[in-house]
């Protein structure tokens, strides 16, 4: 795959753990460092990175604007992610976020037996669905998804909780015991603990569009198919299911995170990161016409 490849020997896929750890201490209770730099706590209020690209029913555009005026830091965190990855990669998804981090962490000490495997769910079917209902709704007047099912808000309160008696409160209330719901049954129970990730975060399917469309620019976790034999191990190391072998593997972009655990699996090294090569069809340059027709004008070709 050129020299591009070595996902295991790269700084940031190598170090995935120790980076998914620092992010739990700038951004989770007890320490939360980043967020006492704007006198916040947790992702509610100027960190919120779900509620400013709404729109509801009757609000003018003053009121939108104030809305992301107020989340300032989230309008940052969320424009930020979705421009790093259309060039590098969903790197926020797989590396830096803590809501995804602690999900994925938690479901490490779940023994295998216990996990739900949801490698059969359509995750871009029911992401696009769910962020298609994220953004009606509201327009619609009908509520509004921004505050419920929020892992945003609800694994900083679980590490708040015993710090904060607000916090503890919030899980002895029907939203809380639905959102810890979420957490355990699509985070820590889940194969992968991305399942929240992969099927109900609307930053997450708004990064994944981000990873599509700049897939063709940018550097992303790939596959060699000339190296692969098509085993099917990276499918089911994948924690997004986002690997189909039919003879050979293939990502899917929009579900990928480099997380590079695939990589590590792979028997022939066929998996590596990196920019889009072309293959041998493109790399042939066509042959001109007259190329194909002599001197009398007699077609070669035939």
């Amino acid at each position: 795959m050129s020299a591009e490849t070595g996902i295991e020997k790269r700084f940031f896929f190598k170090r995935r753990t120790w980076i998914l750890l620092l992010s739990l201490v700038l951004f989770l209770p007890p320490l939360s460092l980043l967020f006492q730099f704007t006198q916040d706590s947790s992702f509610c209020g100027s960190w919120c990175p779900r509620m400013f690209f709404v729109w509801r029913r009757g609000e003018t555009a003053g009121t939108l604007l104030f809305g992301m005026a107020r989340s300032y830091m989230g309008v940052a965190l969320v424009l930020g992610a979705v421009a790093s990855t259309f060039f590098l990669g969903r790197f926020w998804c797989s590396h830096v976020c803590p809501v995804g981090g602690v999900s994925e962490l938690g479901s490490w000490l779940i023994p295998a037996a216990f996990k739900l495997r949801l490698d059969s769910v359509p995750a871009a079917s029911v992401r696009y669905g769910y962020l298609a209902a994220y953004l009606l709704l509201p327009a619609l007047g009908l509520g509004s998804l921004c505050c419920g099912y929020c892992n945003f808000a609800t694994v900083p309160r679980l590490f708040g909780a015993p710090f904060s008696d607000a916090d503890m409160a919030f899980f002895f209330r029907s939203a809380g015991v639905v959102n810890l719901g979420l957490l355990v049954g699509l985070g820590f129970l889940t194969k992968g603990g991305r399942g929240y990730c992969n099927l109900l975060c609307p930053v997450g399917a708004l990064d994944a569009l981000s990873s599509c469309f700049g897939e063709r620019f940018g550097r992303r976790v790939r596959v060699d198919e000339e190296c692969c034999s098509g085993c099917g191990r990276c499918r089911d190391e994948c924690p997004v299911w986002a690997i189909d072998v039919d003879k050979k593997a293939g990502i899917d972009q929009l579900s990928c995170i480099p997380c590079g655990m695939c990589a590590k699996v792979c028997p022939e090294h066929a998996i590596g990161y990196g920019l889009k090569t072309k293959t041998a069809e493109e790399r042939v340059p066509a042959v001109p016409s007259y190329a194909l027709t002599g001197q009398n004008g007699k077609d070669l070709a035939a």
